[in-house]
């Protein structure tokens, strides 16, 4: 495991670095005292420390879930689908892809990507509900769908569904009652923190991975991590990050390889743990990584800041650095207090009698609503370019898709596109996904954010058992409270609602 730091970022870094080693900072991190990030952090912290716990503690639930997998196998059920949202699922995520198994991700409320899951061949599918505090609301509808989708192809749910969830949460005490087969987590934990434990651990075995390997791994790096000495990669990586900002608060993620969607991973942990009291390390995967002078690029050779790690070591190290750049960063790393305002705001909206509406206008068959200077424009491509000529100085775009996550490949590609003509870097997220990561750092982070939000219409329906209310309304609800909050919170913003067929000239806006 190595962090290697440009000698301009190594200049900015080495003394921070040096101070932390004089202050004891990993040691005392590995001891869990919660006094490194202040005192008004300490009472969070000091519940959100088991993730510097020694790792091997999970070998035997490895090995559990492992005979759970073959109990499974043997009666000819093989297909995995996980139901969690942010840390429940983006963890398990890059696990999967990297070791080449099949795991079908549900962190979505959009119908479009659960009909066709709810509506198919069930026969060999299980289905792992993941959600810490047992009360996530897009992981309890995917539930309650799946449940009902069992029972209609005549499948008993207790034998088909999996529950991982921390003690004595709303989901354990149900999910035991209904007798599901219940993994329980570490409630000292937070859910950027779990990759490392049942949340991530349950899920990947079930899907075929060994995760004995990456225990050990991350296990192994605990030596390294751990020691007060100038070249922890984690305090290098740390210092790198944040010995510049706020002048520099943009990371350009480069790809990780061979860990295909890592940096999404790293995107939330980095976002939700620092962007918040008005400043943050704001991350941008996929991004071409154009020179900006607020801006810093981490990955493979040719970055400032190179890290070469196995797959275990990388989430105990980044894990590390976040939890350092944000005590350089004063800010407390464990809680998310703007995640809450887009969940009032949407469960506001659920409560009217019209989640839509709201004051939309009519441009190109499309409708339209955002902040006054957003809308000055008579054309889609009008508005859209007015989006982009907010994009200076020290601006960032942001492209927040409440979508169908299927079609990321013509959303990434136009939104590079569009990065290409601003010279800033742009972000792309899907909801409610991000609003679990970097949702927190666009309202609680530098205001620096121009966004715009993109809503395709649902073309199927997907009812939600026992809700008064179905997927479609659901997610609606969420893009309209997420746009709410971040005009109410003084950002620019276009939102746009699109029919699946008008997403191509959505995507020749952008690229034009």
């Amino acid at each position: 495991m190595k962090v290697q730091l440009s000698e301009h970022i190594a200049a900015a870094a080495g003394p921070l670095i040096n101070q932390a080693v004089e202050r004891g900072f990993a040691g005392q991190l590995f001891e869990a005292n919660p006094e490194l990030w202040g005192k008004k952090a300490q009472p969070e912290s000091a519940r959100r420390l088991g993730w510097v716990a020694p790792v091997d503690r999970w070998l035997p639930l490895a090995e559990e879930v492992s005979g759970l997998r073959e109990e499974l196998a043997a009666k000819g059920v093989h297909q995995v689908v996980l139901c969690g949202m942010g840390g429940s699922s983006l963890a398990p995520e890059v696990v999967a892809a990297h070791f080449h198994v099949p795991l079908t991700v549900l962190d979505t409320t959009h119908p479009n990507q659960l009909a066709p899951i709810l509506t198919g061949d069930l026969s060999a599918t299980v289905v792992v509900v993941s959600s810490k505090s047992g009360g996530t609301l897009e992981t309890d509808s995917q539930r309650r769908a799946c449940e009902a989708a069992f029972r209609n192809q005549g499948i008993e749910p207790a034998d088909r569904i999996i529950v991982v969830t921390d003690p004595d949460s709303p989901l354990h005490l149900s999910a035991s009652q209904a007798g599901y087969r219940v993994f329980l987590g570490d409630d000292t934990i937070g859910g950027r923190f779990s990759a490392l434990s049942p949340f991530g651990i349950v899920p990947c075995v079930l899907a075929g991975v060994d995760m004995t390997a990456v225990l050990n791994e991350a296990h192994a790096a605990r030596v390294q991590l751990s020691a007060d000495v100038p070249d922890n990669p984690g305090l290098l990586l740390g210092a790198g990050m944040a010995a510049q900002a706020p002048e520099v608060n943009k990371l350009i993620l480069r790809e990780h390889r061979p860990f295909p969607g890592f940096g999404d991973w790293v995107e939330q942990l980095v976002a939700e743990s620092s962007g918040k009291d008005g400043v943050g390390l704001v991350p941008f995967v996929g991004s071409r990584g154009a020179h900006y002078d607020d801006a810093l690029s981490i990955g493979g050779q040719g970055s400032d800041i190179v890290v070469d790690a196995s797959l275990g070591e990388l989430f105990l190290l980044w894990e590390v650095a976040t939890a350092f750049a944000c005590q350089i960063l004063g800010v407390n790393p464990y809680d998310q207090p703007n995640v809450e305002s887009a969940k009032v705001a949407a469960k506001a909206l659920l409560e009217q009698p019209d989640v839509v509406g709201r004051d939309e206008r009519g441009v190109d068959g499309f409708s339209v609503w955002g902040s006054p200077d957003l809308l000055d424009g008579e054309t889609l491509p009008q508005l859209i370019a007015q989006w982009k000529k907010h994009l200076r100085g020290n601006s960032y775009g942001a492209v927040c898709v409440f979508g169908n996550q299927k079609l990321a490949g013509a959303w990434s590609q136009a939104v590079r596109g569009a990065e290409g003509q601003v010279h800033r870097p742009v972000s792309l997220g899907f909801g409610p996904r991000f609003l679990h990561s970097t949702g927190q750092l666009h309202k609680g982070g530098p205001a620096q954010g121009v966004f715009l939000q993109i809503i395709q219409i649902a073309d199927r329906s997907v009812d939600i058992p026992g809700r008064e209310f179905d997927f479609g309304t659901l997610f609606l609800a969420q893009a309209h409270g997420d746009a709410q909050v971040l005009v109410e919170a003084g950002l620019s913003v276009l939102s746009v609602t699109a029919s699946t067929d008008q997403l191509p000239a959505v995507w020749a806006a952008l690229e034009g």
